[in-house]
């Protein structure tokens, strides 16, 4: 595909929130909730469909539970993951992309079954398949998914390099925050949340300011 070096950029064109995403290395980075741009998260171009998502996140750690019990994994994941949500774009042909590769793993699954009940060496092909069709599915469906999830951030992994470089750094969206913040107010060093400047504690992170402490309220930009 070729790019016209004189189009002007996307995200130069479009009337964001500030504050509510910004990019870290290859890793979107967002508010809880918030909503990314109308573009296509896989290839910046733009969205023919947005699509309201709940991601769910836990420590890597807790997979080692497979290795004891994957029911007992799952029960447990259930228990302790994070959720979050978040909302973003995907273009006509991505989500093309997106609908075959359900089909795929869904009709696998079916076909895998059917082999199952007929018994014989074909069950044991069919667990192979319904093993195959999950894999190639989930890998093949998956858009954005949450590497990390904070109270105060979530991490997405699985967008395009396009639509990540898009998106302001995190210096630029800390300054576009601080900027629209009401007369007297700052930010938290520790959470970013809004706070009045004469503020002794946040109440969000309970960070302590004054006195002893090293944190200072963050002012707004001038």
């Amino acid at each position: 595909m070729s790019v016209n070096p004189y189009t002007p950029p996307k995200a130069a064109l479009e009337a964001r929130p500030a504050g509510q995403y910004w990019r870290d290395g290859k890793v979107v980075v967002t508010r809880n909730g918030a909503v990314l741009p109308a573009r296509c998260v896989r290839c910046n171009e733009a969205a023919s469909t947005q699509l309201k998502r709940k991601v769910y996140w836990h420590h890597p750690a807790w997979y080692l539970l497979i290795l004891i019990n994957i029911i007992l994994y799952a029960i447990v994941a259930l228990i302790i993951r994070k959720r979050a949500e978040v909302s973003y774009g995907i273009c006509q042909p991505h989500l093309r992309r997106r609908q075959t590769f359900l089909a795929i793993g869904w009709g696998g699954f079916v076909l895998g079954l059917l082999m199952i009940f007929s018994g014989g060496a074909a069950a044991m092909l069919g667990i192979f398949v319904i093993l195959l069709s999950i894999v190639a599915g989930f890998a093949g469906a998956r858009l954005a998914y949450a590497a990390r999830i904070t109270p105060e951030e979530v991490r997405l992994n699985g967008c395009g390099t396009a639509f990540v470089e898009s998106l302001p750094s995190a210096t630029e969206a800390a300054s576009e925050q601080r900027a629209m913040l009401p007369a007297g107010s700052g930010t938290c060093p520790n959470c970013e949340a809004v706070i009045p400047m004469d503020s002794k504690e946040c109440p969000r992170c309970k960070a302590l300011f004054g006195g002893e402490s090293a944190w200072r309220v963050q002012p707004a930009a001038p």
